[in-house]
């Protein structure tokens, strides 16, 4: 049934042979997030063959994307009418969108995009076990990009049906800057923006998500 959905939506099902960029190696760090301390441990480098990329470390709703460093391509928003914006990775199959999206908002002028993050591998989310979390973020396989996290941060005890600065005081800021639109309209992400409207289009926006957590700075397949 999953394998009939992806591929009614056109994403790809079989397994790669070998990684984005045409190598047989596949290499990554990563850790694991403490609950408890709220740190990031046991940090460890990862590499073997390719062949050897295990269900897990792939994206289950896109087995292109994994947390191989070798699945990844760089993203130069510089290039694409953002001077000044850093250069990040993301999923090699995303690329293509990410990149038009960007390019959009440049040639739109009207929202400013600072910087983006988007590969970044860690289990941050699921279940935890002795104190550590299991599961790996969206970040961890290249499809999720944060942006402007010091103008839009991770929320949670939220309970509103939209996002609204009212609604949002009552909400506990977890990780990165106040969430303002009335403050930094330019740099603040809301569904009034270009930015909004142009990753939309492929991913959803971690401000609309269910549940009591908003992530304001966020994009990605599902939202999370």
């Amino acid at each position: 049934m999953i394998a009939l959905l992806l591929a009614l939506l056109g994403v790809a099902t079989s397994i790669p042979a070998t990684a984005a960029d045409g190598s047989t190696t596949c290499s990554y760090h990563t850790y694991q997030w403490s609950v408890v301390h709220r740190r990031a441990e046991r940090g460890q480098n990862v590499y073997k063959p390719y062949a050897q990329v295990t269900a897990d470390e792939r994206d289950p709703s896109d087995p292109r994307c994994s947390v191989c460093r070798q699945d990844q391509a760089l993203i130069e928003p510089a290039k694409l009418g953002l001077p000044g914006v850093p250069a990040f990775l993301a999923c090699a199959a995303h690329a293509a969108d990410l990149r038009a999206a960007l390019e959009n908002v440049a040639k739109d002028g009207k929202f400013k995009v600072i910087d983006i993050v988007g590969y970044r591998v860690g289990r941050t989310r699921g279940a935890v076990v002795d104190g550590l979390r299991t599961e790996w973020s969206n970040h961890s396989f290249g499809a999720a990009i944060d942006v402007n996290a010091r103008h839009n941060g991770l929320y949670d005890g939220c309970d509103v049906a939209e996002v609204t600065p009212k609604a949002m005081q009552g909400c506990r800021l977890r990780v990165g800057g106040a969430w303002d639109p009335g403050k930094r309209p330019a740099s603040t992400v809301t569904k009034a923006t270009s930015l909004y409207r142009e990753m939309t289009r492929f991913w959803k926006w971690g401000g609309e998500i269910r549940g009591g957590t908003r992530d304001m700075m966020h994009f990605s397949p599902t939202g999370y």
